[in-house]
């Protein structure tokens, strides 16, 4: 009986001290707003990121998934709140629709439509002005849609290999850097380092 109890007890002292220890470290930086502009192209408003150094502090190699990061991460710091690739990468396209080239070429093809009704329509407008501004419309539009940002190849390649992806495999001792993508949940300046542990 007595073996018994003594082997329950090693037992739970190993499971403590195993299961207690953390697994992975992570240490943060903060990316500066003009270089997220460059390397992803136009950011949603309110949206930041920070370069994350995840290092596996065992000796053999381990898995971490994006879910425990982003746990970790909001825990550590309440005031910032992870948001997940596939969203991110959704949002940066969607967020690239509403520029300047886009809005103009919303402008030209209305314009197009407007001459034409007054064309058709007892306003007088002189034929000068009308065919110039359907030429300039009509021209413009193929140019602005060539010109329409879209993520370019560069900044989609620097976006599949730097976002942190689903889930990593790390070897004993090694580590990884990864762009996490993060909103503020307050209006709080965004903290500039970030440093906390996964188990």
């Amino acid at each position: 009986m007595r073996i018994v109890a003594r082997a329950l007890a090693c037992l739970a002292v190993w499971g403590t001290i195993s299961f207690g220890q953390t697994t992975f470290d992570v240490t943060g930086t903060s990316v500066p707003p003009g270089l997220l502009k460059q390397n992803y192209g136009p950011m949603p408003k309110g949206v930041g990121a920070y370069d994350l150094n995840i290092c596996n502090l065992t000796a053999s190699k381990q898995t971490i998934v994006s879910s425990q990061i982003f746990q970790s991460l909001a825990e550590s710091n309440p005031e910032i709140q992870p948001i997940g690739r596939q969203i991110m990468l959704a949002a940066i396209l969607r967020n690239q629709e509403h520029s300047i080239p886009t809005l103009v070429n919303v402008a030209l093809t209305s314009m197009t439509g407007v001459l034409a009704v007054f064309g058709a329509t007892a306003y007088n407008i002189p034929a000068k002005w009308t065919s110039g501004f359907a030429i300039a419309s009509l021209s413009s539009q193929p140019i602005l849609n060539a010109l329409r940002p879209v993520m370019s190849a560069d900044q989609l390649q620097k976006f599949e290999s730097q976002v942190l992806e689903t889930a990593l495999v790390l070897d004993g001792g090694s580590c990884v850097e990864r762009t996490v993508f993060t909103v503020a949940t307050t209006r709080k300046s965004r903290s500039s380092n970030l440093s906390f542990h996964v188990r």
